[in-house]
């Protein structure tokens, strides 16, 4: 499979990016994420990897994922961001994916949004999105489907609070929608630091509808260790 072959090339990348920078550009800040998901009672592999520049006027991120079950799942993507105020900021993004388990053999993702982030202290984060764009999906030749492009929008928030020394809470909530693909999806998370990273436990709920396919309705529960740059 194609997103299989961009996995290793992917992470070289990102982990080569962080090591190149993490000397002259203290700034630059990241993780990697690696664990055991269990979904529908079979266990699999995910690896995130991520990074931020969270300068100002313009701040960056890089985000990586890849899902091993009995197919592969990989999700490729770039985000900057324009910041019009302290708290208020432009964004644009893309995003590369394949997900054979959809029947998505690639899918393109260019977005384009307004931010505002009115939490933003050591123990408080909360970020909250809305924006629009386009799409163009390229699907298995199991689905018998034609390749689709279409207007997208989305509506995100995510946010996190330090509980004490030890413990930390995350959640990311999004919906993308279009003419013919409803996306929406859930995580909670709770990380326990610690010596040189965390575990984190999670659990994320998903629904998927695409026109001409049956409704995806999925929920899984991982655990993982974190690395911090």
């Amino acid at each position: 499979m194609r997103a299989f072959n961009v996995l290793p090339s992917s992470a070289l990348f990102l982990a080569g990016f962080l090591s190149l920078n993490g000397a002259g550009a203290a700034e630059w800040t990241g993780g990697l994420e690696g664990g055991s998901v269990m979904r529908d009672g079979e266990s699999s592999t995910r690896i995130r990897a991520r990074a931020s520049l969270n300068s100002r006027p313009v701040s960056h991120d890089l985000y990586a994922e890849w899902y091993r079950s009995d197919t592969d799942s990989v999700e490729l993507g770039y985000k900057p961001r324009y910041w019009l105020s302290e708290k208020l900021y432009t964004f644009g993004e893309g995003r590369l994916r394949f997900e054979e388990d959809l029947g998505i053999d690639r899918e393109t993702q260019l977005l384009g949004g307004l931010g505002l982030q009115p939490l933003a202290t050591r123990e408080q984060q909360l970020v909250l999105e809305v924006g629009a764009g386009y799409r163009l999906t390229t699907f298995t030749e199991e689905t018998l489907l034609e390749d689709a492009e279409e207007g997208v929008g989305v509506v995100r928030a995510a946010g996190s609070q330090i509980l004490s020394d030890l413990f930390k809470l995350d959640l990311l909530a999004d919906v993308f929608a279009s003419a013919r693909y409803v996306q929406s999806q859930a995580e909670l998370g709770v990380s326990v630091r610690v010596p040189q990273g965390a575990i984190r436990l999670s659990y994320r709920v998903r629904r998927i509808d695409i026109d001409d396919l049956d409704a995806v309705d999925d929920s899984d529960t991982a655990v993982s260790y974190t690395i911090g740059f």
